[in-house]
């Protein structure tokens, strides 16, 4: 019986998209039951689900030959289709026709009495011939000497009650949501059918009227479920309805919000890069214009866009290599003054935030060679576009690291990794973690760490305050176990966590008793140097240091903070960013500095007695012609 009932849905889903007719599926029903036939080979109902999902481009292609044939859109169409797609007349398929054409003609609940009928219902008029010329629930009805729309009797008889309103939820460590909804006594001994329906909003607070239009996610016999493609940042609604052949008594109230607290993976790399018109201007250079298409859905909104080119072979360091940003919801660029005939490598890359981190895509390539300066049709010249794939591209396609904090008495960071195996056999790979300080305040000297872990996620704990440390991570076996992705993580100084509560003591031990400041050199002479490259404004920071004296402790580092102060911050989007530098860097060049904004910078002594003495300077950013970009 459930299965017939699933089934029965199903196929009237198929139908309703076939013939394009307005119904709102479990929300009017007929009052008839369904065949008690058994059938002869009892399916699953997914497996129902599956095999109509299956048939419904055969469906389509029989409606369109259908209509090819001449013959209107009516209830015929239905029987045809059945016969066209299976070949004779399918049982499942005739009743769910016949079940259809029921809902179009007739709603659920009984006439009332004729004798009952008052005001304008008793009005000796054919007001109308069908239950779907009445607006709402009512029904065409008889008067006596007429037919109106009268409110029915019986609306809800054999129809389940509504699930309770209380929906609960759980989220375990892969991010996979249980909801479940409690039920309410069955008032008919037919089998329940559950629509559960979702909409969401983004935001840092949740809003109804922000949020997407409701959307059906599945249909079950079951009181819960759980759902695997629940995103971070995203605040969720639920409902849902209790539905049998009688009909349904509508939705439960939105449930509460839920919030995701899954750490969010960065976005995807950007899809279909691709070079459109080439341009030849009269000085001799070419423009080139790059498009791509948005990441697959990914967990935050694409912030923006950075966009990396050079002639082919030339080194990281080159003058020749230039970029620029444009904002998440463009998908092209127009890059300008390159050669004639030359040889470029392009590369995209999405940029989402989430907190104080920036979370990056792995880059999409491009490589193509200007057009000559002597053709006659450069504007509309098209090149080959596309780079080999690697038939051994790495399983590891990032490394993230959440913020750091402190926690059992220890400081520790969570790393995450997305990898290109199957969801079915992550929990079961394995991975070598290894992790080391790169640079410490305290000039603290620390070996080389390792783990083996299974799964994709790891909490590095005991790590050193004021550190800069290397996070790497590769496979344990296979083709990939050379392939390591890198990244670092900065840990926060001891000072930053005392606040009003008591100095943890874990840190208090390593910190060393303060020394005057006058006992440490003094960075020195911090200026800016702005520049627009390529349409975004970038800023070279140097400094220079006191001379060192006889007897002061030597630093072992730098603290470079920059953060930006202006009112006119679009989109509440977060601009700083903290960096720890060698004792032997004296300059550092910021890039992607939002136009017509203020930044206050600082440069931060850092040695084995803590913090020394620091220097700041606020920066005025000049404004950008953006319509370049």
């Amino acid at each position: 019986m459930m299965c017939r009932l699933l089934r029965r849905c199903v196929y009237v889903s198929v139908f309703t998209l076939t013939v394009k007719t307005p119904t709102i599926l479990y929300t009017s029903t007929n009052n008839h039951s369904t065949p008690k036939q058994t059938p002869k080979t009892p399916q699953q109902p997914g497996n129902a689900l599956k095999t109509t999902q299956n048939s419904l481009a055969a469906i389509q292609h029989c409606a369109g030959s259908y209509l090819r044939m001449g013959h209107r859109a009516s209830s015929n169409l239905a029987f045809y289709l059945c016969v066209c797609v299976f070949g004779k007349k399918h049982h499942e398929c005739v009743t769910s026709a016949e079940f259809l054409r029921s809902l179009r003609s007739q709603k659920q609940g009984d006439c009332p009495p004729a004798q009952r009928a008052s005001g304008f219902a008793a009005a000796c008029v054919e007001g109308c011939a069908v239950d779907r010329e009445c607006s709402g629930f009512k029904k065409c009805c008889s008067n006596s000497c007429g037919h109106t729309c009268q409110s029915p009797a019986n609306l809800y008889r054999g129809v389940p009650l509504k699930p309770r309103r209380d929906i609960s939820f759980s989220e375990d460590q892969h991010g996979h949501l249980k909801v479940r909804w409690m039920s309410k006594f069955n008032v008919s001994v037919e089998p329940v059918l559950y629509v559960l329906q979702r909409r969401w909003n983004h935001g840092i607070h949740p809003s109804e009227d922000e949020a997407l239009a409701w959307q059906t996610i599945l249909m079950t016999m079951e009181d819960r479920s759980v759902l695997k493609d629940i995103r971070p940042h995203r605040w969720y609604q639920f409902r849902v309805s209790a539905v049998n052949s009688q009909g349904t008594r509508g939705f439960t109230t939105p449930s509460k919000h839920f919030f995701s607290v899954r750490d969010p993976f960065p976005p995807e790399t950007p899809q279909n890069a691709r070079i459109g018109n080439q341009t030849v201007h009269p000085d001799g250079t070419v423009s080139v214009l790059v498009l791509w298409e948005a990441p697959g859905e990914s967990d935050l909104v694409v912030h923006h866009y950075k966009v990396t080119w050079s002639t082919r072979g030339a080194p990281p360091t080159s003058q020749s290599r230039a970029g620029r940003v444009t904002d998440g919801d463009v998908t092209q660029m127009d890059l300008q003054g390159l050669q004639p005939n030359t040889h470029y490598t392009a590369q995209i890359q999405a940029v989402s935030y989430w907190g104080q981190n920036r979370l990056k895509s792995s880059r999409a390539h491009l490589s193509f060679i200007t057009a000559s300066a002597t053709s006659k049709n450069s504007e509309f010249l098209h090149f080959s576009n596309e780079i080999p794939v690697s038939h051994s591209s790495p399983s590891i396609l990032r490394l993230e690291a959440a913020a750091p904090h402190y926690h059992d008495s220890q400081l520790q960071v969570k790393v995450f990794w997305k990898s290109r195996i199957p969801e079915s056999q992550k929990d079961s790979s394995s991975y070598i973690l290894r992790w080391f300080p790169e640079v410490c305040a305290h000039n603290v000297t620390k070996g080389e760490k390792a783990a083996t872990v299974q799964g994709t996620h790891f909490v590095i704990t005991g790590l050193l305050f004021a550190c800069k440390y290397r996070v790497a991570v590769k496979p344990v076996t296979g083709q990939e176990q050379r392939s390591e992705v890198m990244t670092s993580v900065s840990t926060p100084l001891c000072s930053s966590l005392m606040g009003r509560r008591k100095k943890p003591a874990a840190c208090a031990g390593e910190e060393r008793p303060p020394q005057s400041k006058n006992g440490l050199q003094r960075p020195e002479k911090l200026s800016a140097w702005l520049q627009l490259v390529n349409g975004s404004v970038q800023a070279v920071l140097s400094w220079q240091v006191s001379p060192e004296s006889s007897g002061q402790t030597p630093i072992t580092g730098f603290q470079l903070s920059w953060l930006k102060v202006s009112r006119s911050s679009t989109n509440g989007s977060l601009v700083s960013q903290t960096h720890l530098l060698p004792p032997d860097q004296r300059s550092l060049t910021v890039e992607a500095l939002q136009p017509q904004s203020e930044y206050r910078v600082q440069l931060q002594v850092l040695s084995g007695a803590g913090h020394g003495p620091s220097v700041s300077k606020t920066l005025h950013t000049p404004h950008v012609n953006r319509t370049c970009l």
